[in-house]
């Protein structure tokens, strides 16, 4: 079953539904859950949850394998990784349970480290599965909500995010200029780049900034990330550069990209009037030296031979 989500945020949501029944108010915080831990390690941790009805909530919950869907950053639940998965890592205290109307209470679970689980990142989620609950029109309605959990286990990982592309238009009529940068993971760990990105004029001076969305890119994944930048009155050839960081030495991904900037829909005009100006002044010179003459001593210009 595909579920969207987003794997930066971490939460996912579905609602098995009549027609026309809208989804219970049942939320989860936080959305996303990150650890560290060795081989064999034990990890104890919670999420809330909050039961927005007005009705006692039968709430079950189970783990479940989750992995990236697109470049966009949804999920795909049930979507086996044997590799990556740690489905069977997770414990929740309270597998079944009830949650009182309008109340928030903390799930607890734990988390499990194989001695023999493989350096670098698993991931997986904790989905809470409600009842079915009636809805308007007499359509039953449930939530499975969840938070994603990602376990980082120490050893021998690999580091490895490339910048796969850094796509922008070539001309564009003003600012702003809209960017489409592609991480890549070929490492064993999830990587978040940071970074920001800088436009420069012919002159090199710097006239905007914007800042690099903080993504994950799980292994194997391509993460797209989107970004405008830059605002006012621009004319002329931009450069645009993007500077990133990523994992725990900083390692370093960097790209150019050139950009030329011409209004002409909202200052073509002004243009257009400076050059049928122009070539008026040209084509009545004789006419306007004539004129100028005669302002300046008051008899006609002379003739030529």
């Amino acid at each position: 079953m595909e579920i969207a989500a987003l794997l930066v945020a971490g939460s996912f949501s579905s609602f098995a539904r009549g027609t026309a029944a809208a989804p219970l108010p049942v939320a989860i915080n936080p959305t996303r859950l990150e650890f560290t831990a060795a081989p064999g390690g034990h990890i104890e941790s919670a999420f809330k949850l909050w039961n927005g009805t007005d009705a006692f909530l039968p709430v079950h919950l189970e783990a479940m394998d989750v992995g990236p869907q697109d470049e966009l950053g949804h999920a795909a639940v049930e979507a086996e990784d044997a590799a990556n998965s740690l489905k069977a890592w997770i414990t929740p205290v309270y597998p079944d349970l009830g949650v009182a109307p309008r109340q928030e209470i903390a799930l607890p679970f734990s988390l499990d480290v194989p001695a023999n689980a493989d350096p670098g990142s698993h991931w997986g989620a904790i989905v809470a599965v409600t009842a079915p609950v009636m809805g308007g029109g007499g359509a039953a309605v449930q939530v499975r909500t969840g938070t994603i959990l990602l376990v980082r286990v120490l050893g021998d990982a690999k580091e490895q995010l490339t910048l796969d592309s850094l796509s922008m238009p070539r001309f564009a009529e003003s600012p702003p200029i809209a960017l489409e940068a592609r991480f890549k993971n070929e490492g064993t760990v999830h990587e978040a780049p940071t970074g920001e990105i800088e436009v420069r004029d012919m002159l090199g001076w710097l006239v905007a900034t914007a800042t690099l969305p903080v993504r994950n890119v799980l292994p194997g994944a391509i993460r797209k990330s989107e970004i405008s930048v830059g605002d006012g009155l621009w004319l002329g050839r931009y450069a645009v550069s993007l500077h990133a960081t990523y994992g725990d030495n900083g390692q370093e991904l960097a790209s150019m990209q050139y950009v030329w900037v011409v209004p002409w829909r909202t200052q073509g005009w002004k243009a257009l009037l400076a050059f049928l100006l122009i070539a008026f002044v040209i084509w009545k010179r004789r006419n306007f030296g004539a004129a100028w003459y005669f302002l300046r001593t008051g008899l006609p210009p002379p003739q030529d031979p």
